[in-house]
């Protein structure tokens, strides 16, 4: 009987060191998970800041007497209502396209750039 009391104290004793053992280890995973929480978080700002870069790299600026690009020269980068965007009427065979954030004044038929207005929005 001794030997049996004495075996479920010792198990109890057991028992409850390792219950209060847990918490120890459960706080150790909560900062790795808080650790793996902050290295998702600058990776993710490392790719906006890659991708902000490449943005950047890409934007190309043109200049008067050059070429636009065939690909700014279609209807989607057509401005119509250019009064409103403060810019002036363009001559016969020229109009405007809105290529990034600049305004240029190009020959519909070359592409051949008469003018380049940066915009201010």
């Amino acid at each position: 009987m001794k030997r049996t009391i004495a075996a479920a104290l010792a198990l109890s004793l057991i028992g409850g060191s390792i219950a209060v053992a847990q918490p120890y280890g459960h706080n150790n995973d909560r900062r790795d998970v808080r650790e793996a929480r902050q290295d998702v978080r600058e990776a993710r700002r490392d790719v906006k800041d890659a991708r902000k870069d490449l943005r950047r790299a890409e934007r190309h600026r043109y200049a008067k007497g050059q070429r636009l690009a065939s690909n700014y020269r279609g209807e989607r980068y057509y401005v119509r209502d250019y009064k409103r965007h403060g810019l002036r009427t363009p001559p016969r065979g020229y109009r405007w396209q809105r290529v990034d954030n600049d305004y240029i004044l190009a020959a519909v038929a070359t592409g051949l750039i008469a003018s380049v207005i940066i915009a201010n929005n």
